[in-house]
């Protein structure tokens, strides 16, 4: 039973606490990181490459692309894709929009740049409700198979979470992927501009 946990905007303090977790299990992640903070979080970024998981472009700011120009969309996503590469080697080709808006002009964007998008199917809130219990319970009450589950590891709670999360559903018989496994195991291959849930 595949499901892809995910985590956005950062990286941050907190995703090293992530790491340490999904280091005393089984396991990959996907990171969804800001191209404005990859530079100052080089080790971290790094260290999740070596542990098998994948770093995706959010954008190099946090902002609602559907209100950019195409130009500065593309701005935002190429930036950060080098920048994401410039650590790991290999060159994503995909991205999350922010909040997870786009619109036909975001999606031409990405089919220009060859990028498919991925928004998520389970969204615990845990970038509204700073709880850990409460993030927990949302995420392992909801989960099934095929999931691609939204967090952020911008958050102390978020990562508190993580500690019972990440074993729990390992123990529930899941496996966790990356979204491009995931994907690719469900679709076969992955389709450029088309947006993924």
């Amino acid at each position: 039973m595949k499901i892809a946990l995910t985590f956005d905007d950062g990286p941050s303090v907190y995703t090293t606490r992530i790491l340490n977790t999904l280091q005393q299990n089984e396991g990959r992640l996907t990171f969804f990181v800001m191209g404005s903070l990859v530079e100052e979080n080089k080790g971290k970024i790094y260290r999740a490459t070596q542990m098998g998981c994948e770093i995706i472009c959010h954008a190099w700011e946090h902002n609602d692309l559907t209100k950019l120009s195409k130009r500065a969309i593309k701005k935002q996503l190429y930036n950060t894709i080098a920048a994401i590469a410039s650590v790991t080697g290999s060159v994503t080709e995909m991205f999350r929009p922010p909040y997870g808006y786009y619109d036909e002009k975001v999606e031409k964007v990405a089919r220009k740049l060859g990028l498919s998008m991925v928004n998520w199917s389970v969204d615990p809130k845990d970038w509204e409700c700073h709880d850990a219990d409460m993030i927990y319970s949302s995420i392992m009450n909801e989960v099934k198979e095929g999931d691609i589950i939204l967090c952020h590891d911008v958050y102390d709670s978020t990562a508190k979470a993580m500690s019972r999360v990440i074993p729990d559903l390992i123990a529930q018989g899941y496996e966790l992927v990356t979204v491009s496994e995931l994907l690719i195991s469900k679709y076969g291959e992955i389709e450029p501009g088309r947006m993924y849930m």
